[in-house]
């Protein structure tokens, strides 16, 4: 059987494509493509250019090299990025969002998370360079990772880089989810994005899957989502 679909990964905010390497390798090695696509850094120099729109254009990019059905599978903030991407030009089969933002047309993430200050995440964000926020490196295991091991805890928070304030402020102009089968994996032991914004998010998606893990199962449940991702894949 030849299988003509594409799987496409989008790391949330902090983090980059190497945060996708397990279900990456489990897809490669059930014949699949599974590409992870790494979002524009933040540097001083180019700050003011990025943004949500920047994100979403990396993304269009990927598909537009993509042959046949695209699975677009987008973490937390990357939610908003495919969201954004997926245009008639750029189409996607599927749409997974994992922890992810949901946001309508219009909508940034302070209006998809309206307590947004009561989240965990925002407690653990301290100023970074220029217009940039990171983590803090003391709070991220708790909040990413709290059910990995703590080797590889360690090493995913030594990963971590600064976000471009920008990329959380700006408004989406699309919402591929109205237009696009989707499915949302509600992660029930998430500590970064709490399961009442989570629920709130999936309502807006044709079904729904739950899972008892951390905002962060490509990392400690990588066979969940690879099943998943290949079940929609095939």
């Amino acid at each position: 059987m030849v299988i003509d679909t594409t799987v496409v990964l989008v790391h949330g905010a902090f983090h980059g494509a190497w945060c996708w390497s397990k279900v990456v390798d489990g897809l490669t090695a059930q014949g699949f493509v599974a590409i992870a696509v790494d979002l524009p850094r933040f540097d001083e120099s180019c700050e003011t250019s990025l943004g949500l729109q920047k994100d979403a254009e990396a993304v269009r990019e990927v598909l537009r090299k993509c042959s046949g059905r695209v699975v677009l599978c987008g973490h937390s903030y990357g939610g908003a990025v495919i969201t954004e991407a997926v245009t008639p030009e750029t189409p996607a089969s599927h749409l997974v969002y994992l922890a992810a933002v949901v946001p309508d047309i219009g909508e940034g993430l302070l209006d998809c998370i309206p307590n947004l200050s009561e989240a965990p995440i925002v407690r653990a964000m301290i100023p970074g360079e220029g217009d940039s926020l990171r983590i803090d490196p003391t709070k991220a295991a708790g909040i990413f990772y709290n059910d990995c091991d703590p080797e590889l805890a360690a090493w995913a928070v030594s990963q971590l880089g600064p976000q471009a304030a920008r990329c959380l402020m700006e408004r989406a102009s699309r919402a591929a989810w109205r237009e696009t089968e989707s499915t949302y994996i509600l992660c029930e032991d998430d500590r970064a994005l709490n399961e009442q914004i989570q629920e709130r998010m999936a309502k807006r998606c044709t079904r729904v899957t739950r899972w008892s893990t951390s905002h962060s199962p490509m990392l400690s449940r990588p066979e969940l989502l690879i099943e998943l991702l290949a079940e929609l894949a095939a």
